[in-house]
């Protein structure tokens, strides 16, 4: 009896080990699919190996990424962080060396037309604007009343030019849109020469591939 009891409890530890590890194995097998295609889909993207001719990213690539966490910048006397301490959105941030003239506010329209074309995945995108200081309040409520979630920053000379120069780009104009991920970092920029549909077909695969917080 003592034998048979033995060697029921060897079987029954060996069947506990058995789904313990059939049990992980599942668990690794559904983290791999959930999260090794977001990882590819961020290769791919940020390197362009395995995209066929005619698919790839439709802004211009700034490489590498910008890290955007810990900028300062100096917002009428006031030293501000652009993106803060919450990296839960995609952000477009749109930069214009003066006080937001005409191509500025073409970037801006295009932008909100974007954000608007995205539907229930708007939430997740924000829209930041900077400009220099001298833009006058009148202004500055006008594209408010144009453009209700707009964060506006009015920077002084020598933060305009440190965005200026950080996002340099030889394709691109000086008023820019850049973009943003999730974690702080600048990947893509585009200017007036971009349409809306190309601003929306990058992000729109960037969400479906992206995580939300």
């Amino acid at each position: 009896m003592e034998g048979r009891e033995g060697s029921s409890t060897l079987q029954e530890n060996g069947e506990k080990k058995a789904n313990s590890s059939s049990k992980k194995i599942q668990i690794f097998s559904i983290a791999a699919s959930v999260f090794l295609p977001i990882v590819a889909a961020y290769i791919v993207f940020y390197t362009g190996v395995g995209i066929p001719d005619g698919t790839t990213n439709q802004g211009e690539l700034l490489q590498p990424p910008i890290n955007f966490n810990d900028l300062k910048i100096s917002s009428l006397e006031e030293e501000t962080q652009l993106i803060g301490g919450e990296h839960q959105k995609w952000r477009y941030l749109i930069i214009s060396p003066s006080d937001c003239g005409e191509d500025c506010e073409k970037l801006l329209y295009t932008s909100r037309q974007v954000h608007i074309r995205l539907g229930e995945k708007a939430s997740r995108v924000e829209r930041l604007l900077a400009t220099h200081h001298s833009m006058t309040e009148e202004k500055k409520e006008k594209l408010q009343l144009e453009h209700p979630r707009l964060k506006i920053f009015r920077l002084n000379d020598n933060s305009v030019n440190t965005l200026h120069e950080l996002t340099d780009h030889k394709k691109i104009d000086a008023v820019k849109a850049i973009l943003i991920d999730q974690e702080g970092f600048a990947m893509m920029i585009y200017d007036n020469q971009h349409s809306g549909n190309q601003l929306l077909k990058d992000i729109k695969r960037l969400l479906k591939y992206s995580y939300e917080k």
